[in-house]
């Protein structure tokens, strides 16, 4: 869903673990942080869409991906995909491909 509401800063990484994820990746400005936004079940990136362009309006790094499952990221049929250390692990090895060691978390559910 990432990819509907924000076309031009959306991209796609495939990842070591061989599923491919979707996500909004905006660079910081201004020496402000990144914020790592991660939606709950059942939901997408787009549930962001507000706080995307809020935190980008001023300034904020935003990573915002479509966890696994949901919008252009993988669906894979095997429940074994969906364990939370592996889906945690994917979500730092997309902060890695963004070249990214801190930021700020956010979550809901």
């Amino acid at each position: 869903m990432a990819a509907l509401a924000f076309p031009h800063i959306t991209t796609s990484a495939k990842l070591p673990s061989g599923v491919t994820y979707s996500y909004v990746h905006i660079p910081a400005r201004e020496s402000k942080p990144h914020v790592l936004l991660l939606h709950g079940f059942p939901s997408s990136a787009y549930d962001w869409r507000h706080q995307i362009e809020f935190l980008a309006d001023r300034g904020y790094g935003l990573i915002v991906p479509d966890l696994l499952g949901y919008g252009a990221t993988d669906k894979p049929r095997e429940k074994e995909a969906y364990r939370l250390k592996k889906m945690c692990g994917e979500v730092v090895e997309i902060l890695d491909i963004c070249g990214l060691d801190t930021m700020v978390g956010v979550g809901h559910d």
